[in-house]
């Protein structure tokens, strides 16, 4: 009997990338779709793959479309951005049903609400560094010593340090090898989405320690140090296709090539330790995940404020880390709640974050 995929998030890469892997592989069944906003998207995607179900996501009736997509489902693939997609996944833990995760904040803000699909198994990663250290880490009898998540090392990774700090939006979003939404490539030259990962790394494979090194080639997508000091690691070009299926299929494997190439087109596998002074920013998210409790929340939504305020020119982009920092700093951290708890902190972090930014450009 094929598994029963409800895809939430079904019109952005990941979730167009999954309809396709779906369509082409007898051991999945598309159960349901759902997205946004993108009504037109959605309705080409209905008349294509032909889902039991399918919705958009209306603001105050989340809570009901999500349970219903997921309702009959044998695997959730949450490919949401933002907030809902911690919903979803807090949805799909209450139902007990498997998770395939792509929503950054289930993990960065919400991995204290997800302790029981994460401690049963539950959550199988997307994303393509912690889906290689979860393939990784299979077959490993003993502990292994430590994971290291590679990075590109972002767009200004070679930019001489005195123009790092006023770097422009346009140098910002030249990123080195891919073509991204305007945050998240961002967060790549300042390494908060790096930081990101290594949160989502420690919820997902706790009490291992987790390090970062640039890899400027991307062909490495993570490693582990073994008990014995070997080192294991998965290779390839970057192609979400492959931890997309993995994560479908889990614990089986797919019958056949996701992708092929020739590791003789890959060139240069070389590795670069973390300059402090380039990327202040990712020591900012990693302290805040070092203090545990609401502090990630508040980090990542005055990132988000941040970003937002250099891309639109107001604020240097150098500052971003000061604004992380200064909102953090500021903010009594406290033990988290439930979902609601972590909406309201998300609320006033935005709003600290926001005149942290406004007294920044007073003073420029």
């Amino acid at each position: 009997m094929s598994r029963r995929v409800a895809v939430l998030g079904s019109t952005g890469s990941i979730g167009r990338q999954a309809l396709g892997i779906i369509e082409n592989s007898p051991e999945l069944k598309l159960h349901s779709i759902v997205c946004g906003s993108a009504k037109e998207k959605l309705k080409k995607q209905l008349d294509r793959y032909f889902p039991a179900y399918a919705a958009c996501v209306n603001s105050g009736e989340e809570d009901d479309i999500l349970t219903r997509a997921m309702d009959g489902a044998d695997i959730v693939l949450n490919a949401i951005v933002g907030s809902a997609g911690l919903k979803a996944s807090l949805l799909a833990q209450e139902m007990q049903i498997p998770l395939a995760l792509a929503n950054k904040e289930s993990l960065v803000v919400g991995s204290d609400l997800l302790k029981t699909h994460l401690s049963s198994g539950l959550v199988i990663p997307v994303d393509s560094e912690h889906s290689t250290i979860f393939r990784c880490l299979q077959g490993e009898a003993r502990r292994v010593r430590r994971i290291t998540i590679t990075a590109s090392g972002g767009s200004l990774r070679d930019t001489p340090m005195n123009l790092v700090y006023n770097a422009s939006p346009e140098m910002v979003l030249a990123h080195p090898t891919w073509e991204m939404g305007g945050r998240i490539t961002v967060d790549s030259a300042s390494m908060v989405n790096k930081a990101f990962e290594v949160l989502e790394a420690r919820a997902l494979f706790p009490n291992i320690p987790v390090d970062v090194v640039i890899h400027r080639s991307s062909i490495v997508h993570s490693l582990i140090e073994s008990a014995d000091g070997a080192w294991k690691a998965l290779l390839g070009f970057p192609d979400m296709k492959i931890p997309i299926a993995w994560a479908l299929l889990y614990p089986e494997l797919p019958t056949c090539a996701v992708v092929s190439e020739n590791p003789l087109n890959w060139g240069d596998l070389s590795f670069q330790s973390m300059e402090k002074r380039r990327y202040p920013a990712f020591y900012s998210v990693l302290a805040a995940g070092d203090t545990g409790g609401t502090a990630p929340t508040v980090a990542n939504a005055a990132d988000e404020i941040a970003v937002d305020a250099f891309l639109k020119g107001e604020l240097p982009f150098g500052a971003i880390a000061t604004v992380i920092d200064e909102v953090v700093n500021s903010t009594q951290t406290e033990p988290v709640e439930d979902f609601a708890h972590i909406m309201r902190v998300d609320s006033t972090s935005r709003k600290n974050a926001r005149k942290a930014v406004d007294r920044i450009c007073s003073q420029q």
